[in-house]
């Protein structure tokens, strides 16, 4: 994969979070999809940094991917490592097999923020003002709103799992 391509495809995971960084007012977000893997010897998954990474001195938001940037996730969960100012004597350093070394953080130390199903549910099925007064009877009106709410949202949550 060329470099461009891979940022090509770097873009396009980030759009999927971008409401959630835009919501939440975190500018020049430092947005770094990784591989999560089980380093030999070890009994979880971690995602591995290269120091340079780690050397912005700022929080990462990561999601998990394949090595061709593929969205190993349904729920396309976003994950934030906060920036740890004591990485370079706490993080393991392991060394590829091309001479690249890189820190490895346990997948544990990942805080979830966001996924898919924070998005969906923002765009709730109903409108609480569109409910019916449960003392009054329900009428078809009111069925046929919901079921097509209801169906909308299946749809939403149809193609957001497509686009991934």
């Amino acid at each position: 994969m060329t470099p461009a391509e891979r940022k090509q495809k770097i873009t396009k995971l980030r759009e999927q979070h971008e409401d959630y960084f835009q919501t939440n007012g975190i500018e020049n977000v430092a947005y770094i999809p990784k591989m999560a893997y089980r380093p030999s010897g070890k009994d979880e998954l971690h995602v591995s940094f290269f120091p340079s990474e780690l050397e912005r001195n700022e929080d990462i938001y990561t999601e998990f991917v394949s090595i061709e940037y593929d969205s190993e996730d349904p729920k396309r969960t976003l994950y934030l490592h906060k920036h740890n100012p004591h990485w370079k004597g706490e993080y393991e350093i392991v060394t590829s097999s091309s001479g690249y070394e890189r820190h490895i953080i346990p997948v544990s130390e990942l805080k979830i923020v966001s996924d898919v199903t924070d998005n969906i549910a923002k765009s709730s099925i109903f409108d609480l003002e569109d409910l019916p007064d449960p003392d009054k009877e329900l009428t078809i009106t009111h069925v046929v709103k919901a079921l097509n709410a209801m169906s909308k949202t299946l749809e939403e949550i149809s193609n957001t799992l497509k686009n991934r």
